[in-house]
């Protein structure tokens, strides 16, 4: 079984699309924020091998850790609108309200959050296909995907705890979007606007364990996930979880769970090794 593709969009900001299928989706993955709100129909969506019964209303936003496939029935179809988009969108004070920590997301929307998003939608599907050359254009995309999210971020369950601060929202942003690669310490500080020693400092004070901890910790989640999925190889898991090889990604698996890629994916599977 190949790696689970991996979804690209446009060098923009965020691309939308209004779309009704019949065909269930094979495993795949983007490099990039997904929303996606269900607007009729009913499936099945599986985020993170975790299955999400899903009906009219349903709205889902992922983050490029996740990795997700739609399920439907023989005979049964569903409509939605996607919007896919960059995370540097969240900018000021959305990026302190939107908890990265809580994504992926699965939220039942009340009727009238869910009519307003469908026509911010609307407006978003005109200004993706029509106006990207259009003065403002780009001011107005960000805008209508800032309210989807603000809306979204309204209907989500109260929580307890406080919220990340924009800081660890950014910086868990960036490495949800780039822990498939061999970034460094370096480059996640660049692109915070730090000094490496000062960005780990802070890295450390706000998160709690320092930087390599966090993305080996975040790696071995997602190819925990894919192992959980029965869908690849242990290698290919490895790699596309962004070990840059089989044996560091063992040996790492190993000393955090405490068994091998292989055993895992046989337990927690139907009884199947994965090849390796």
């Amino acid at each position: 079984m190949s790696i689970p593709v991996r979804w690209n969009m446009p060098d923009t900001l965020c691309d939308a699309y209004h779309v009704r299928s019949d065909k269930s989706s094979s495993l795949h993955g983007h490099h990039h924020f997904l929303l996606t709100l269900i607007i009729d129909g009913r499936g099945i969506q599986q985020i993170n091998g975790v299955d999400h019964p899903f009906s009219t209303g349903d709205l889902f936003i992922l983050s490029p850790a996740d990795f997700h496939m739609n399920i439907v029935n023989e005979g049964e179809s569903f409509e939605y609108y996607g919007v896919k988009f960059s995370y540097d969108i969240l900018d000021g004070e959305l990026s302190e309200l939107c908890d990265i920590r809580r994504f992926p997301a699965h939220i039942n929307l009340t009727e009238a959050t869910g009519e307003r998003m469908r026509f911010i939608l609307e407006a978003l599907l005109d200004e993706c296909g029509a106006a990207r050359q259009q003065p403002g254009s780009a001011t107005m995309l960000r805008t209508l995907v800032q309210q989807l999210v603000i809306l979204a971020v309204r209907e989500m369950p109260a929580v307890v705890e406080a919220p990340s601060g924009v800081f660890v929202n950014r910086v868990l942003g960036y490495l949800q979007s780039n822990f498939h690669y061999p970034i460094t310490v370096s480059d996640a500080s660049s692109y915070m606007g730090y000094t490496p020693n000062y960005f780990s400092m802070l890295f450390k004070e706000r998160i709690g364990v320092n930087f390599g901890e966090y993305l080996k910790g975040m790696r071995l989640s997602y190819a925990r996930n894919l192992l959980l999925s029965g869908k690849m190889s242990v290698t290919e898991v490895a790699m596309e979880a962004g070990f840059g090889s089989l044996a560091h990604f063992s040996r790492s698996f190993l000393q955090a769970y405490g068994y091998s890629p292989k055993q895992f994916a046989k337990r927690g599977g139907d009884g199947r090794d994965c090849r390796k």
